[in-house]
C-alpha cells in the first residue's frame, strides 16, 4: 500500500510539472506573438536556438534573416514590418557555425510563405565542416534534412519543443520578462536597457573591442565554403529569393582583419562572388550579393557627443542601421 501511495504521488507530481510546463510555454507564446514588441524579442540572446525554429513555423513570415548576432542584433522585426509593409523574422544566433547557418537557411528556403531570405556572410567565416553545431541546435525542428528532405515527425517535435522542453521555458520567460517591463504604448528602441541591440557603441566600448579582437580575421576555410556551396543549392531548387551581404563591420575592425590576414577577407570576398556567379548561370532564382564591409558612411561613423548612431559595437549594427541596409538591398514585399 505504501509503495502504490508514493508511486501515485511520484506519478502525480510529475504529471503537474508537465501540466504547468506546458501551460506556462502556452501562455507565454501567446503573449510574445500577440506583444506589439513581441518581434523584439528574436534580437534577444538566449535559448534562440530551441524556440526560433517554433516561431518561424508559427509566424509565417515573408522575410527571414540567417546569420550570427550580427543579424540577431541588427533586424528588428517591430521595426521593420511597418517600415517595409512586410511580415518578417529574425533567424539570427548567437557564434553561429557555418553548418547551423547552411540549414537555418535551408530551413527558412523551404516555408511556404517566404519569398526572401537575407543571410550574413560573417556566419561562413572560419571553418566549420558539416554537423559542427552548438549542443542546443536540433536538427527535427527543421523543415527539411541536410539532403532537403522533408524531416520527418516534425510536427511531433516542434510540439514537444513548443510546450516541453527547457529552452522554451528559458526563451519564453527571458521574452515574457523583456516586454513586461516595457510601459504601455513604449517601444523596445527606448529600453536599451532591456534591449541590448538598441543601445550604442561609446568610446570605452571600441576601445574594449580594439583590444579584444585585435587579432581577429575575416576568412573563409573549405568546410565553411562546402557550406556555402551547399546552401546555393538548396536556393537554385526554391521559389524563395536568396540575398547574401558582407556585414558593415566599423572600418577600425576592418583594419584589424586586413593586419592580420588582408588575402584572407579578399579571398573570402572573391570566392563568394564566384559561388554566386555560378550559382545565377546555373539557376533560375537568382542570388544577390552585396558587400557593405568597404568603405562607406556607415562604417566610417565617427562617435558623435560619445556614442555611435549606427554601432553597439565595432561589429554589430544596430536595428535602424538594419532597416537602412534592407532598403539598400532592395528587400521589401513582392
Amino acid at each position: 500500500m505504501e509503495k502504490t501511495r508514493y508511486a501515485a504521488w511520484f506519478l502525480g507530481t510529475v504529471a503537474a510539472v508537465i501540466v504547468a510546463l506546458a501551460g506556462f510555454n502556452w501562455a507565454a507564446g501567446a503573449y510574445i506573438l500577440n506583444h506589439p514588441q513581441g518581434g523584439s524579442v528574436q534580437t534577444l540572446s538566449g535559448f534562440e536556438r530551441v524556440l526560433k525554429p517554433v516561431w518561424l513555423a508559427q509566424i509565417r513570415p515573408e522575410l527571414v534573416f540567417v546569420g550570427s548576432s550580427r543579424v540577431r542584433d541588427g533586424f528588428d522585426p517591430a521595426l521593420i514590418d511597418p517600415a517595409l509593409k512586410i511580415k518578417s523574422f529574425n533567424y539570427g544566433a548567437s557564434s553561429i557555425a557555418p553548418y547551423e547557418a547552411r540549414r537555418f537557411a535551408q530551413d527558412a528556403l523551404a516555408q511556404p510563405s517566404v519569398k526572401t531570405v537575407v543571410v550574413g556572410l560573417d556566419a561562413f567565416s572560419g571553418n566549420g565542416g558539416a554537423g559542427e553545431a552548438t549542443p542546443s541546435f536540433d536538427e527535427t525542428r527543421l523543415a527539411v534534412t541536410p539532403d532537403g528532405a522533408p524531416t520527418p515527425r516534425r510536427a511531433l517535435w516542434l510540439f514537444t519543443t513548443r510546450f516541453l522542453s527547457g529552452g522554451a521555458l528559458g526563451m519564453n520567460a527571458l521574452s515574457v520578462w523583456s516586454l513586461s517591463r516595457l510601459a504601455p504604448g513604449q517601444a523596445a528602441s527606448e529600453r536599451p536597457d532591456i534591449f541590448g541591440a538598441y543601445s550604442h557603441m561609446t568610446e570605452a566600448v571600441m576601445r574594449h573591442d580594439l583590444a579584444y579582437r585585435r587579432a581577429r580575421s575575416m576568412t573563409m576555410g573549405p568546410g565553411a565554403a562546402r557550406e556555402l556551396d551547399t546552401l546555393l543549392e538548396a536556393a537554385c531548387h526554391s521559389r524563395a529569393r536568396l540575398v547574401l551581404f558582407f556585414p558593415p563591420d566599423h572600418a577600425a575592425i576592418v583594419a584589424r582583419y586586413r593586419q592580420s590576414d588582408a588575402a584572407g577577407l579578399e579571398g573570402f570576398k572573391q570566392a563568394v562572388a564566384g559561388a554566386v556567379a555560378r550559382h545565377n548561370r546555373a539557376c533560375e532564382t537568382r542570388a544577390a550579393l552585396f558587400d557593405f564591409m568597404t568603405p562607406n558612411p556607415m562604417t566610417s561613423e565617427a562617435l558623435t557627443d560619445g556614442q555611435a548612431a549606427d554601432y553597439v559595437d565595432l561589429v554589430h549594427f544596430r536595428p535602424p542601421a538594419g532597416l537602412l541596409l534592407l532598403r539598400q538591398m532592395g528587400v521589401a514585399a513582392k
